[in-house]
């Protein structure tokens, strides 16, 4: 029963992320709405949301962490590199090409935390991530050149702002390294968004307000409640009751209902070489995730 709550959390969470990108991408495509106002609303709406949570959940962390001097240094880049430069950068993937091609190509992230850890850490990566690179590197290049590799399929923006995506989400991991091990996921996040949204509180004097209806007023509360903090809740909270790794695997499900959805709502074409390369990039992040080492001592055993 624990299991099954575990993966229906998981899929659940994962899908949330995906579907916030597909009502990004509709308002992209029927309103005028820019990528800084939606990021800023975005950060402020749910940042309060989780740091009300967070102080719900874990009452007086929030105030630590604010008042430890030390935690600044990492909790600064975290919150302007990390979480908003993001989920800034994949709206703009978002408004260059789609919602599945931005969630897919941010999912080479594992590839810039396989390459930190190498030339920041010195820790050469294992043969698995290995093989998972040279996976990501092909599914990469057969989305990109649609096959042909003397032309790109995609726009040169779209290609720099998805990798520059994948960059930001591998940094959500390695920057607050140490603050995870001092405080609770939920206020960290709530602290971190609230504190980017902040800093982008400018852009609701200098940024028109774009002229929305009561539907595309909701699409946002949406992208806030939905697509951002019970996301969040739902796949940290699945991590009670299943492994990190199968959580992880089942974060394929973001891009899988990003697809699904852009595909049957909005219209959106995908051509049968943008499926194979996007499959390859989702199948190089699922075999980082197998707990390898466990199957095969298994299997001798069983042998």
């Amino acid at each position: 029963m624990n299991r099954r709550r575990g993966i229906i959390l998981a899929i659940s969470g994962a899908s949330f992320w995906g579907t916030s990108g597909v009502a990004v991408q509709y308002l992209y495509q029927h309103t005028a709405i820019t990528s800084t106002w939606l990021v800023a609303t975005r950060l402020i709406g749910a940042g309060l949301l989780l740091a009300a949570w967070a102080h719900h959940l874990h009452c007086g962390e929030i105030k630590t962490l604010l008042l430890e001097k030390s935690a600044w240094s990492e909790l600064l880049p975290f919150s302007i590199i990390g979480v908003g430069g993001s989920q800034f950068t994949y709206f703009m993937a978002v408004q260059y090409s789609n919602a599945s091609t931005a969630t897919v190509i941010q999912f080479l992230s594992p590839l810039f935390i396989i390459l930190y850890t190498l030339l920041v850490k010195r820790i050469l990566p294992k043969r698995i991530e290995i093989i998972s690179v040279f996976i990501a590197i092909i599914g990469t290049v057969v989305l990109v050149t649609g096959g042909h590799l003397d032309h790109l399929s995609l726009s040169t923006q779209a290609l720099i702002w998805g990798l520059l995506a994948a960059f930001c989400t591998a940094m959500e991991v390695v920057i607050p390294n140490q603050l995870m091990q001092r405080y609770q996921t939920i206020p960290l996040t709530g602290v971190s968004m609230l504190l980017c949204g902040l800093c982008l509180l400018p852009v609701f004097v200098l940024v028109p307000w774009p002229h929305l209806t009561i539907f595309e007023w909701g699409l946002i509360v949406y992208i806030i409640i939905a697509g951002t903090l019970f996301a969040y809740l739902f796949f940290l909270a699945s991590i009670r009751y299943i492994p990190a790794s199968t959580t992880g695997m089942l974060g394929a499900f973001e891009p899988l209902v990003a697809t699904i959805l852009t595909v049957a709502l909005l219209g959106t074409h995908l051509s049968t070489f943008s499926v194979i390369g996007g499959t390859l990039i989702i199948l190089a992040t699922v075999i980082q995730s197998l707990p390898l080492g466990k199957i095969i001592k298994a299997h001798k055993k069983a042998s």
